[in-house]
């Protein structure tokens, strides 16, 4: 029998499950889809119990009794609210998007001090932090807070107390949520106690890599696995996609292009300005960082525009009618803002522009703009990260999501951040291969979050051309002014309006 570490991933649409090879094959693969609950006032949740049963499904669907299974290990979903008590979930997991707690939110702010807490957790926060939710939970639902013996902050953590009953989670994953020190790796309980909520609830922190129980016999015949391998509780997913495309090690980056997107890079411990909108996440090594810079709409903008003009062209066409057009689509820029922006700057006002227009642009030209748009609010975000960036880009950054299956849009994205851009192949895979690393240093065999090449494949690389460099830093420069000269007529317009969007 072939041996395997059993690896699930637990996101906002399925769970994932994977069986690998100790020499990093993907032998079988299972998914299992559950709901999202989302209400007037911003409430965004799911069931704990919808993540266990997909979990066990995903797992079956891998015939898991064909292998000799050596560990488990979980990823997921961060910034989550489980309330556990009495041996379940108490209510519905509030997740990582719910903005319900705004007052609660302004109550924390005015206890607690902006400044101090940005300072104290190195990142800015909204109404989706901890101590929003939870004072929520104490003024909204004080039988629910005062029956809950822990709060679980990850949809992998839930996972882990089914599967072995360690209360835990991840320094990653805690980072998300408001309630780190990112300096001393410890909870604020400080905090806590001004705002007059209980210390006693927060789970254990643990490393990604430690074994934090063995798998029950309840949980194992659930799960279709054997009882007593040793449990890894994993990370969160921002650290197992970073480490799973190969940006695992300090000096190494990638960039993330679905619908959103995000540009990220580990760090040897170097914390972001957080009034930049970059987030500094702790790495599943607890001495680096992960800085992660989010784009509120990236690959959403070209589905936006097929949506709008195009609903039957093929992507695979608009790639190519894109690709008539030229480096620069004939003086026509695009402000990728369709749903406002949160990183370099954060407005909630702004919104998407066409600048340059004109008789002559053609089809081409807007659809090509649009790539170049969205590749530019990238470079906007690399310079955010990387301050020196326009003097010393960075070398390389690997690519993966639906959109970097557009080789045009690869390749301009390396002409304008001036770097060569690796497209990982079997992007859905990242996660499940990140988690399973860390199992794989836990269990002795890897020393590097980059244990070898051959771990990550690459589908196509895209070298920068110097020519093509050239004319889209001129128009980046453009891009770049364009922003701050119309951020007050981007507030007159949603002002303006009788209906906000």
């Amino acid at each position: 029998m072939a041996e395997v570490v059993a690896t699930v991933d637990i996101g906002t649409t399925a769970a994932k499950a994977a069986l690998i090879t100790p020499e990093g094959h993907i032998l079988r693969r299972g998914q299992v889809t559950y709901p999202l609950y989302t209400g007037p006032h911003g409430e965004v949740e799911q069931k704990p119990e919808d993540w266990w049963n997909a979990t066990c499904q995903a797992l079956h669907a891998c015939e898991p009794q064909q292998f000799h299974v050596l560990a488990l290990i979980f990823s997921g979903q961060m910034q989550d609210l489980i309330a556990i008590g009495q041996n379940r979930a108490l209510r519905p997991a509030i997740l990582y998007s719910d903005q319900r707690a705004s007052i609660e939110f302004d109550l924390v702010l005015q206890t607690v001090g902006v400044e101090r807490w940005h300072r104290l957790t190195g990142n800015l926060q909204d109404a989706s932090s901890l101590p929003a939710k939870m004072l929520w939970l104490k003024r909204r639902e004080p039988d629910v807070y005062r029956d809950t013996e822990v709060i679980l902050l990850g949809a992998h953590d839930y996972i882990t107390w089914r599967a072995c009953g360690a209360r835990v989670t991840d320094l990653t994953t805690a980072s998300t949520t408001g309630l780190l020190n990112l300096r001393t790796n410890r909870f604020l309980t400080e905090l806590l106690r001004e705002l007059g909520l209980r210390t006693d609830w927060l789970p254990e922190l643990s490393l990604a890599e430690e074994v934090v129980g063995r798998l029950s016999p309840e949980a194992a015949e659930a799960m279709g696995l054997p009882a007593g391998i040793p449990v890894f509780h994993g990370a969160g997913d921002a650290a197992t996609t970073t480490v799973g495309v190969g940006a695992g090690e300090p000096g190494r980056s990638y960039l993330y292009l679905g619908t959103s997107g995000w540009l990220a890079a580990s760090e040897d411990g170097r914390m972001a300005d957080p009034l930049t909108g970059i987030f500094t996440l702790r790495h599943p090594n607890s001495a680096w960082t992960i800085l992660i810079g989010p784009m509120m709409t990236a690959g959403g903008n070209l589905e936006w525009m097929r949506r709008q003009q195009m609903k039957e062209i093929p992507y695979d066409t608009l790639s190519d009618l894109a690709a008539s057009s030229a480096p620069g689509s004939h003086g026509v820029i695009y402000l990728p803002y369709l749903a406002g922006e949160r990183c370099p700057f954060r407005d909630s006002h702004v919104r998407a522009a066409f600048i340059g227009l004109s008789t002559y642009t053609s089809w081409a030209d807007m659809v090509r703009a649009v790539l170049e748009g969205v590749a530019f609010g990238f470079r906007s975000i690399a310079e955010a990260i990387w301050p020196e960036y326009k003097a010393t880009p960075i070398q390389e950054l690997f690519i993966a999501g639906g959109g970097s299956r557009s080789s045009l849009w690869c390749q301009i994205i390396s002409d304008v951040l001036n770097c060569t851009v690796h497209r990982t192949a079997a992007p859905e895979d990242v996660a499940a291969r990140g988690a399973f690393i860390l199992a794989g240093k836990g269990l002795g065999w890897y020393e590097s979050y980059v244990p070898s090449p051959e771990m990550f494949p690459i589908e196509a690389t895209f070298a920068p051309r110097l020519d093509v460099v050239a004319t889209y830093a001129r128009y980046y420069a453009i891009f770049r002014d364009l922003y701050p000269v119309l951020r007050d007529v981007f507030s007159r317009i949603q002002a303006a309006r009788p209906e906000r969007g």
